[in-house]
């Protein structure tokens, strides 16, 4: 004879599971940038259902809401909309509180219209639980991938480096590995692929051999790759040649034109970016070759050009001319086809009052490397959402997209600055207002 506790549960099991009211949102009367490069244009309606895009004007189908939908409609009067913007380098997640700090910051991007984000080094743990609690709805924040830090056992010595694992030896975590060449990479990145992270980050104090069996190991196990433009002692032509995704920092390409490259890693402040040009035969040819292979560049200049303001303490004499010519080697890998997303490396403004760095990288993409407002929207958005791997489903406001959106009070195309007029934005089809 069954238990009546049984037979409840059975019946529990069959019964249909309760299904969520449907969530619209329509947005009215505003100017379209849709990422894609196509000119601006005049839109009448866009309808968004449950945070996914179904209508723009004729195309699509208006949806016929269920019953118990709830529809959200907002008149913009003319405002402009484009696609929230990609940070494709930030560090949420290096404190001693990881998860509460990494949400404040992200909730405060949020309001200042960063939609996604890669995080290059971090704590797993806490970016995995953010990046549960957004997948859920339990948190209105950026959309969060993350990385996996791979290095030689030098950088773990000190340093934000050796402070990504509480609790556990510097190097030693799945998610932050100090890498020799007698390390077991498949089991090395199979584990890294474990804590949820989507990307190998390759640091420093790699030599090229070693370089290229994580790259191609990280890519066997379809992880991308994202390693700094030069790892002491692999440069960049070494890392292009080997498959990576991205390369990160423009100053650092400046040791492809150098005869030899130390093996010392913090011989990334000493570059010779007197002495070799960004136009230098070697550079050209690099250049060519990550538009061929399709790397990107995450150049990161704003970190450098701030670099001087961020402590006293900090020996920034060498980023003025670290700065000037990552600008104009930018400006000459994008000539070439090579493209570009918006990484700030130093995201997180100091007061709360203020915006995300993403902004002042986008504008530097225009001030100092010669991108039109255009190409640097399209930097932040459609190229850092094909960097992140997000590209069918990010990246341009398009049918069958998820409704990340920035809303503005002015037009970007004609002053770039203006994407800090921020009305609203829009993550997953819900408004975030600045306040």
């Amino acid at each position: 004879m069954r238990s009546p506790l049984l037979c409840l549960v059975f019946l529990l099991l069959l019964a249909p599971a309760a299904t969520r009211a449907a969530e619209y949102l329509e947005l009215t009367d505003f100017q379209l940038i849709d990422g894609t490069g196509a000119p601006a244009r005049s839109t009448h309606r866009l309808v968004a259902r449950d945070g996914v895009i179904v209508l723009i004007d004729d195309q699509g189908e208006m949806p016929t809401p269920e019953p118990d939908a709830r529809w959200l409609r907002i008149g913009l009067n003319g405002a402009w909309v484009m696609p929230g913007l990609i940070d494709t380098h930030v560090h949420v997640a290096r404190f001693p509180d990881a998860s509460t700090q990494a949400k404040m910051i992200l909730q405060r991007a949020a309001r200042g219209g960063v939609t996604s984000v890669r995080d290059l080094a971090g704590d797993a743990r806490a970016l995995a639980d953010i990046e549960r609690a957004t997948s859920n709805g339990e948190f209105i924040g950026p959309r969060v991938v993350y990385s996996a830090l791979f290095g030689g056992p030098d950088i773990f010595r000190s340093g934000p480096t050796s402070e990504m694992a509480a609790g556990r030896p510097a190097g030693a975590a799945p998610w932050t590995r100090a890498i020799t060449a007698n390390t077991d990479l498949r089991q090395a990145v199979a584990e890294a692929r474990g804590t949820g992270a989507t990307n190998i980050k390759l640091y420093g104090d790699l030599d090229p051999r070693v370089s290229k069996r994580i790259i191609r190991e990280a890519t066997r196990q379809g992880l991308l790759t994202t390693a700094h433009a030069t790892v002491f002692p692999a440069g960049p032509g070494d890392l292009v040649e080997a498959g990576v995704g991205t390369l990160s920092h423009a100053p650092y390409l400046v040791w492809e034109g150098a005869d030899r490259i130390p093996a010392d890693y913090r011989m990334r402040t000493q570059g010779p970016w007197e002495s070799i040009p960004p136009d230098h035969p070697r550079l050209l040819a690099l250049y060519q070759r990550m538009a061929e292979r399709g790397v990107f560049l995450d150049a990161t200049l704003y970190v450098y050009k701030a670099m001087r303001n961020y402590s006293p303490q900090v020996d920034a004499s060498w980023t003025g001319a670290a700065f000037a010519w990552a600008a104009k080697a930018t400006r000459l890998a994008h000539a070439a086809g090579v493209r570009v997303t918006t990484g700030t490396d130093w995201f997180e403004p100091r007061d709360d009052a203020d915006l995300p760095h993403t902004h002042e990288e986008l504008a530097l993409l225009v001030e100092a490397a010669g991108f039109t407002p255009m190409q640097a929207i399209q930097a932040a958005t459609r190229d850092g959402a094909a960097a992140l791997g997000m590209e069918q489903s990010r990246g341009t406001v398009e049918l069958g997209k998820i409704a990340d959106l920035l809303v503005l009070e002015a037009d970007p195309l004609k002053d770039i600055r203006n994407t800090t007029r921020i009305r609203m934005t829009v993550i997953r089809g819900k408004p975030v207002t600045p306040e």
